[in-house]
């Protein structure tokens, strides 16, 4: 089983994201805007599920030795997603609105694939 850290601020849509990706065999742990670096160390997710508003711990994760290659995946509705993913690095994008599926596919394809 695959562990994902998933960062959503909204509680409502933490659980609706985190019940679809449990159901699907995923391991998910919950995280907050403040998770750092450190924590993901500590936490040892094979991938790592952003919103938007956590672009800054993609860019710290990128640049850190130990979390470089942590697939993560940015989720966003943003209408400029693709230059955020290109700016933080980030390995995939899902583009608000989505319908979970297309998420649960790309955070299985990101997480096995290393």
């Amino acid at each position: 089983m695959k562990k994902l850290l998933l960062i959503e601020e909204d509680p409502d849509v933490r659980e609706m994201l985190a019940f679809a990706l449990e159901n699907n065999g995923f391991e998910v742990i919950k995280g907050q805007k403040s998770t750092s670096v450190d924590d993901v160390i500590k936490m040892k997710p094979n991938v790592v599920i952003l919103d938007t508003a956590t672009t800054q711990l993609c860019k710290d994760l990128k640049a850190n030795d130990t979390t470089g290659m942590l697939p993560v995946l940015i989720y966003s509705a943003t209408q400029n997603v693709n230059a955020i993913v290109n700016k933080c690095g980030a390995d995939a994008v899902v583009a608000k609105p989505f319908e979970l599926e297309d998420l649960v596919h790309l955070a299985s394809r990101v997480a096995y694939k290393n």
